[in-house]
């Protein structure tokens, strides 16, 4: 049966993850991803952003226009951090390990994030 439960959620999971993934990606780069997806398996979560690397590279080197309103000052650790913790609060359960990967060719970028095995309730 627990199979069947998690089943009915990973299509509302991914909606969830993706929707917060998304939403620190629009704080750091100034935009949502144009073109971005969400993979779930049982221990991951990999979401793969096409023309990820210029679009993040762009946004977190961008300047504001307005200068009484500068950019918060942003790090790639800090955004690796949140977004590490989006996934957690999303799935209840920790990240243990994340693994950044960009296609040089391509300019598509994977995270996967390593997921804390399921506890099981006695």
């Amino acid at each position: 049966m627990p199979d069947q439960e998690e089943a009915v959620r990973t299509p509302d999971l991914s909606s969830e993850i993706g929707s917060s993934l998304a939403s620190v990606w629009a704080r750091y780069v100034g935009a949502r991803p144009t073109n971005a997806e969400i993979h779930l398996d049982g221990s991951a979560v990999r979401w793969t952003i096409v023309d990820g690397a210029r679009e993040f590279e762009e946004g977190m080197n961008a300047v504001s226009d307005d200068p009484e309103k500068p950019r918060p000052v942003r790090t790639v650790a800090s955004y690796r951090r949140e977004t590490s913790a989006a996934v957690a609060k999303a799935t209840h359960r920790g990240v243990t390990a994340r693994i950044s990967k960009e296609d040089k060719k391509t300019g598509t970028t994977t995270e996967t994030f390593i997921l804390e095995p399921k506890r099981v309730r006695n």
